[in-house]
């Protein structure tokens, strides 16, 4: 029997709460980390529902395994080694008691994007897309007005929902050519104000790679696009155009201007304060062993960045050089499969998931909260295009491995999250910065320090 029959899809639950966050009025910006660290605890209660849902659910436990090894032959070796050397470096790594929970929340995320695999993207999705964007601009919008009219002028830092704007980025990245589709399919002009709303962030935030990687995804779309491209060129530069307008007369410089007399010199990204990719990319390819340094070898080592912002050095610091072999060749093809997809719908998605994967070559879009969330979403419904192949009845074997590995993610994602809660974030240690990884900030203390320093101070 199933553990709860859902009578939405849950990519559409999840959406809906997405678009919730993304103009949250309930945590203020004076809560650094809890804004970030309720995002990180929405994606493990997803994780933990489908874990349970897994556990109790024959049936979605044949689905799930079915939609595996309906996969091609090289798909599946390619995970499999992935998921085993990944597990041998987390094992033998620097710090395997915290690296084994991470893992199996990796695990999980697979889990979930399987889970995903078996729902389509819909036009209830595409509406719930232009949501997220909405309540998004509304943030930067009330976070920038106020900083305006009420405070000492605005900053790429003070926008509502999100901690850091590149965080906000990291989310916009999977809806620019969704949006642009949106327009490309609707005889309605209203439709262009979700890609004017989406590209008027991506000026008034500065953000260079959001703008790089969404160039890309679109460029390869018109490679594909053969009989919409000029329409669809149209769409694009007119919606940067009005995007920019629109960021020029309601977001910066002109409210600033009118304000202060004075046009801001603070909105500036986060290159200005922080250390150079290329030396980040250095000091991390000084810092990388064949077999990995196991999860969290990089962040707790590390004497610059505790993240490379670059997904395949992710990969191949944790993990080692197999696992990165293997996420390059997954990855490759993807593009190939993106390049020949017919349905125009599923090669949105791809096309999202190819912009997505070029901005994590720069950014950390496949670990912050949201945007890892969006990316296991739009990866199970790409994975999930093609109609099972494998229908003959699984193993009890095949059952009970992944039950008992979903109870196994359960009590490793319970004990992150109740270690984190009932020691109140740790919000009472001082931090010199507030630095994100899976939890914004005290990612690496040992806990038995962490928790009697805190002891003390009662």
């Amino acid at each position: 029997m199933h553990f709860l029959k859902q009578r939405y899809a849950l990519s559409t639950i999840i959406l809906v709460i997405v678009a919730l966050f993304s103009f949250n009025l309930y945590v203020l910006p004076d809560q650094q980390v809890l804004m970030y660290d309720y995002k990180r605890l929405f994606l493990c209660a997803i994780l933990v529902f489908v874990a349970l849902n897994l556990v109790f659910s024959h049936t979605l436990r044949e689905r799930l395994v079915g939609r595996f090894a309906s996969s091609s032959c090289l798909v599946k070796s390619l995970v499999v080694v992935f998921l085993g050397f990944a597990f041998f470096a987390d094992l033998f790594g620097l710090f395997p008691h915290k690296a084994i929970p991470l893992y199996f929340y990796i695990v999980g995320l697979f889990f979930l994007i399987l889970r995903f695999t078996l729902e389509k993207p819909s036009a209830i999705t595409f509406r719930l897309f232009s949501w997220v964007i909405g309540l998004s601009f509304g943030s930067v919008f009330v976070g920038y007005t106020v900083a305006t009219f009420y405070g000492e002028g605005a900053t790429i830092f003070t926008i509502l929902s999100y901690v850091n704007p590149r965080f906000l980025n990291q989310v916009q990245i999977w809806l620019v050519i969704p949006s642009l589709y949106i327009v490309l399919v609707s005889k309605k002009r209203a439709s262009y104000l979700m890609p004017i709303l989406n590209f008027a962030m991506m000026f008034a935030l500065d953000a260079r790679g959001l703008a790089i990687a969404s160039f890309i995804g679109i460029m390869l779309w018109l490679i594909i696009e053969r009989h919409h491209r000029i329409q669809l060129v149209k769409i694009t530069i007119l919606s940067l155009f009005l995007g920019f307008l629109v960021s020029v007369l309601f977001l910066t410089p002109l409210p600033s201007y009118l304000m202060h007399g004075e046009i801001s010199s603070s909105l500036l990204d986060l290159r200005a304060t922080s250390s150079g990719r290329m030396e980040i990319w250095r000091n991390a390819l000084g810092m990388y062993q064949f077999w990995g340094l196991g999860g969290n070898g990089y962040i707790c080592t590390s004497i610059l960045e505790i993240r490379p912002h670059n997904s395949i050095l992710t990969v191949l610091l944790n993990w080692g050089v197999i696992p990165a072999i293997c996420y390059i060749t997954l990855a490759m093809i993807l593009l190939k499969q993106v390049v020949f997809e017919k349905s125009k719908r599923y090669r949105i998605i791809g096309l999202s998931l190819i912009s997505g994967l070029v901005l994590s070559l720069v950014s950390n879009v496949l670990d912050s909260p949201f945007s890892l969330l969006l990316a296991c979403m739009f990866t199970g419904w790409f994975c999930g295009r093609t109609k099972l192949t494998s229908t003959k009845t699984h193993s009890k074997w095949a059952h009970a491995l992944l039950a008992i590995t979903s109870i196994i993610i359960i009590v490793c994602i319970s004990y992150k999250v109740s270690d984190r809660v009932k020691n109140n974030f740790y919000i009472d240690l001082k931090q010199e910065k507030l630095a994100p990884q899976f939890w914004l900030a005290n990612n690496c203390p040992d806990i038995r320090s962490v928790k009697s320093t805190t002891t003390d101070k009662h």
